[in-house]
């Protein structure tokens, strides 16, 4: 569990990142969002060091970043950073916010025993994706994106609804003939594979088919 509070006026947040125009997308919004609290920024490693030792209550963090300043980005630089952030008796709430989050598969272990919260996004999504995860972070919960996942973490009758869905094209009803299971259990996982695949409601897209097209691109179906 997080040791930090949700209470916006005891908040620290430190954002770190050496790109000018994500820090002033982010920045803002968290002024607007959390306008007690107090943040931070960095653009390098060394300056962000620094920085840790006003015991941050949420990390923001690229996955690419210069050892010092005026030095190159590097994902290998900013990975290294941020081991050492999770390996820390400071145990921060992290936020990982990278054009590329493949990187942080290798550090899945650590992330799922971590103390602190801990989300990671590709900075291609709204800010709003941003306020959310943030929000999940500060209250302690662990979220990985689907990419980051693997098929073993998905439940298997999980995987068969998708199957019957969307490679046998049946009904609810139907599904829930063929897996002896009820109509409600059925509906059920349907919102645990949709939080899983973290597919959301949005105007003028059909529910099920961003699922499918999501489940597909993991090779959860065929």
């Amino acid at each position: 569990m997080s040791r930090n509070t949700n209470d916006s006026s005891k908040q620290i947040f430190l954002v770190i990142d050496d790109h000018e125009a994500i820090l002033e997308g982010t920045v803002p919004a968290l002024k607007r969002t959390y306008p007690s609290s107090e943040i931070l920024t960095a653009k390098d490693v060394q300056t962000a060091q620094m920085q840790l030792s006003y015991h941050p209550t949420l990390v923001i963090i690229d996955l690419s970043l210069p050892a010092k300043p005026h030095a190159p980005a590097s994902p290998e630089v900013g990975m290294q950073f941020l081991k050492t952030i999770i390996e820390s008796k400071l145990a921060p709430n992290i936020l990982v916010l990278s054009t590329n989050i493949k990187p942080l598969i290798q550090l899945k272990p650590m992330i799922n025993s971590y103390e602190g919260g801990f989300a990671a996004m590709d900075k291609s999504l709204p800010i709003q994706e941003m306020l959310r995860l943030i929000d999940l972070a500060l209250r302690g919960s662990i979220y990985l994106p689907p990419q980051l996942r693997s098929r073993s973490e998905f439940d298997r009758k999980w995987l068969e609804v998708l199957t019957l869905k969307f490679q046998e094209g049946l009904t609810d009803k139907a599904i829930a003939e063929r897996m002896q299971l009820s109509d409600r259990t059925i509906r059920n996982y349907w919102v645990r594979l949709q939080d899983a695949l973290g597919v959301y409601d949005e105007p003028d897209k059909e529910l099920r088919i961003q699922i499918e097209i999501t489940a597909r691109k993991l090779g959860l179906i065929n």
